[in-house]
């Protein structure tokens, strides 16, 4: 069975910048998506990589002191500093969005975490800083709560919160019992969870919706173009072209997953760690339609 490689252990695969990926295929079926709608535009015109200092300086020390208040002592807090790009992962993602949702100063600002359709689009489009160099966890792939799956505390508590907000999210209670993806799911203190936080539903802001691809575990795959349908390529996208979706090796008792895109352009379902802490791991901002 194929095994998901470290992030660690896929530094030595290049992209080079300008290198042409494949370009967007018609897809012969259709996905069962229906992300719920946020402020975001389809296709934000520019993105802004969370950072120290720049354009947004004011904004992102703001937002750094307010998440530390709130999330001291856990794998959410962000390092003080006061120059350079800001190291990111999943957990610190949750954070940020929570505190952002919960600050109505930041709110203003309309700045926000992109979603994984939004970074493809950006992708495609050119438009987004520093591909080849940079990680980004964009949120959770939910496939089951199973206790032998990887994250399985967060997983049941994240099926809780989609309980509480499933009539917010359109979604049926047999939904609920299907693989789902979670985009920019927020944080709550918990000190029963491995990292400090467990994960929940910000009506508003987190988007959960099914996706066909996630059937396909047991195998990694090569597609062709982006993922402009919920942030993975579709079914009609696989087996040829110039990317690779990695998926989870289990074919049950999967659990939660890291959906994530690598500097290799490599999209990425099946990740286990919440708190990778990579060293390009980064999160990048746009400016929504309206504050």
């Amino acid at each position: 069975m194929t095994k998901i490689i470290p992030r660690d252990l896929i530094k030595h695969l290049e992209w080079k910048p300008g290198q042409a990926t494949a370009p967007i295929v018609n897809p012969v079926s259709q996905p069962s998506i229906q992300p719920q709608n946020t402020s975001f535009p389809d296709l934000p015109t520019e993105s802004f990589l969370f950072s120290y200092d720049g354009e947004h300086k004011d904004f992102f020390q703001e937002l750094i002191t307010k998440v530390n208040a709130v999330y001291a002592g856990t794998k959410a807090t962000i390092p003080e500093g006061t120059s350079g790009e800001i190291q990111g992962h999943l957990i610190k993602r949750m954070g940020l969005i929570s505190t952002i949702a919960n600050d109505s100063s930041l709110r203003s600002a309309g700045l926000h975490p992109i979603t994984a359709i939004q970074s493809e689009y950006l992708l495609k489009n050119g438009k987004l800083i520093n591909p080849e160099d940079n990680w980004e966890d964009f949120g959770m792939v939910l496939y089951d709560r199973s206790s032998s799956g990887y994250n399985s505390k967060e997983a049941q508590v994240l099926y809780n919160s989609l309980m509480v907000h499933r009539t917010d999210l359109g979604l049926s209670e047999s939904d609920l019992e299907n693989r789902l993806i979670v985009v920019n799911p927020g944080a709550e203190i918990d000190s029963s969870m491995p990292n400090g936080v467990k994960p929940i539903i910000i009506p508003g802001r987190t988007q959960v919706y099914q996706h066909e691809v996630l059937e396909k575990v047991g195998e990694n795959l090569s597609f062709d173009g982006y993922g402009l349908e919920g942030g993975l390529p579709l079914l009609g996208q696989l087996e040829n072209g110039s990317r690779t979706l990695y998926m989870p090796s289990e074919t049950s008792d999967i659990g939660l997953r890291v959906l994530y895109r690598n500097r290799v352009l490599i999209l990425s379902a099946g990740y286990w760690s919440l708190a990778s802490s990579n060293e390009d791991g980064r999160v990048n901002f746009a400016r929504s339609a309206s504050p």
